[in-house]
């Protein structure tokens, strides 16, 4: 026990060095540019550490929700087969929406957190009331890489990967209780997995000049050049069951309302480095700083989740909108629009 309360105070003494960050998640060491004056340095760096880590704990959740979108259905049942359908849908995950509530005071410098979804999706009846849907994405840089190429910033990496698939038994079928005007669409209950990959990376560099810094007895310019990169990087994998119920409203509307939860496993990391060269045209090279950072957060475990949903008919083409509202926190949706062809 002694060992380990030694082990601990060592490990806190040195994390207060000026060496580095005082926060476990940012290091910053300007041991290669000592003549520089480092005043403020390590308040700069914890004030950055705590913007950065508030804002990133929340993505976590907005992947998780858009991990179990991709399936926005207006039908309880697609038929057997061989009807079928497919089509594109677009998940966006919003986690920290009470930002937008004003009657909440907000927290400066946190923002709401977005992820995307879009995805191909598909399907086809089977018997028995039973029918299967799938989602399916697989996007690399190597097919396209989007258009970031200046100094400042360009794009390094970009790959993503969404698959996942869910299985409907409809256990009520659909009543007519006005004629051409209102029915009872059906009661269907679902169950799936799904899955989520992928990183991006920037990297790129930003110069900085400094001016009237004291160095070796007289107050100079000096350049400090940031050469940076940094990746952000997603796993998600769910499993989630849900329960809904379809109303049919004239002939080309469907309204639809259920609650399902999802059990999430997953990790979101963002790691980032750089190395900033220092120089002066009067003293030439200075030395440099180098900095590394790395943050990582897994989502809760388990959403609870109330769905609600339109779709719109236009013969054999169906316009779905739908959300997903983590009930657990009360404060992380998803957003769902998707177009399909089913026949």
């Amino acid at each position: 026990m002694k060992r380990i309360l030694q082990t601990v105070l060592l490990a806190t003494l040195f994390s207060f060095l000026p060496l580095t960050s005082a926060y476990p998640w940012i290091f910053v060491d300007t041991s290669q540019a000592p003549i520089l004056p480092i005043q403020g340095v390590l308040a700069t760096i914890q004030e950055l550490d705590n913007v950065i880590w508030k804002n990133f704990r929340n993505y976590p959740a907005a992947f998780a929700l858009t991990n179990v979108g991709g399936y926005p259905m207006g039908d309880a049942l697609i038929g057997d087969f061989p009807h079928m359908f497919f089509g594109v849908s677009f998940t966006l995950g919003c986690s920290n929406m009470k930002y937008y509530d004003e009657s909440i005071p907000r927290e400066k410098s946190i923002y709401p957190a977005y992820a995307p979804n879009p995805v191909l999706n598909f399907g086809f009846g089977l018997k028995g009331g039973f029918d299967v849907l799938f989602k399916l994405m697989i996007f690399t840089d190597a097919i396209y890489r989007p258009p970031l190429n200046q100094k400042s910033a360009k794009m390094g990496k970009f790959n993503f990967y969404s698959a996942g698939f869910k299985l409907r038994k409809n256990l009520v079928g659909k009543k007519e209780f006005l004629p051409n005007l209102l029915g009872f669409g059906g009661f269907t209950i679902a169950a799936g997995g799904d899955f989520m990959d992928g990183i991006t990376g920037i990297n790129g560099s930003y110069d900085y000049t400094l001016q009237n810094i004291y160095v070796s007895g007289g107050y100079y310019d000096v350049l400090f050049t940031a050469y940076y990169n940094f990746n952000l990087k997603w796993q998600m994998i769910g499993a989630n069951a849900q329960a809904i119920a379809y109303i049919n409203f004239l002939w080309i509307f469907d309204m639809y309302a259920g609650f399902g939860f999802a059990l999430t496993w997953g990790r979101i990391r963002l790691d980032g480095s750089g190395v900033g060269p220092i120089t002066s045209t009067a003293l030439g090279s200075l030395g440099y700083i180098t900095a590394r950072c790395e943050y990582s957060k897994k989502p809760k475990p388990f959403m609870g989740l109330f769905i609600a949903g339109l779709e719109i008919n236009i013969w054999i083409l169906k316009i779905t909108l739908e959300t997903d509202v983590n009930i657990t926190n009360g404060k992380d949706i998803n957003l769902q629009l998707g177009t399909r062809f089913q026949f």
